[in-house]
């Protein structure tokens, strides 16, 4: 482990980075615990992604973070044939927004007194600028 995040680090990978790859390895290990890491196929990093998403009810940039993990540690710490970590990655969900009913949004304009916010929120919800570009209006 102390090799993955010298070499993450002489990469120049973020901290961040870092700290999720060895956290993400160091869970993989501890599920495989009966198992050396040189025993690890693509098949036992499948059935843990599922594992994870079954019983953790994780989502997929969750699985996708494992599989680029391990694809990284097999690929420059310990070389094995596992490389190819889009193969396990979740299809993308299509889920529409939740949005505000219009009596939702007249109730939230009407409960607000000062006229320089009920301006702010239904130019806000009236126009559909995002909130980056309300800030910035003068």
């Amino acid at each position: 482990m102390l090799k993955l995040a010298s070499f993450l680090e002489a990469k120049a990978y973020s901290p961040m980075t870092i700290r999720n790859y060895m956290a993400e390895m160091r869970f993989i290990f501890a599920y495989f615990n009966h198992l050396n890491p040189e025993q690890l196929t693509q098949d036992h990093i499948a059935s843990y992604i599922n594992y994870i998403k079954k019983e953790h009810a994780v989502g997929r940039d969750k699985c996708r973070m494992t599989a680029q993990s391990c694809s990284f540690f097999f690929k420059h710490i310990l070389p094995s044939p596992y490389v190819v970590p889009h193969a396990l990655y979740p299809r993308k969900e299509f889920r529409l927004p939740e949005i505000l009913t219009q009596e939702q949004i007249s109730h939230v304009i009407q409960s607000t007194t000062n006229i320089k916010h009920k301006a702010i929120i239904a130019l806000f919800y009236g126009t559909g600028i995002r909130l980056s570009e309300l800030r910035f209006l003068k």
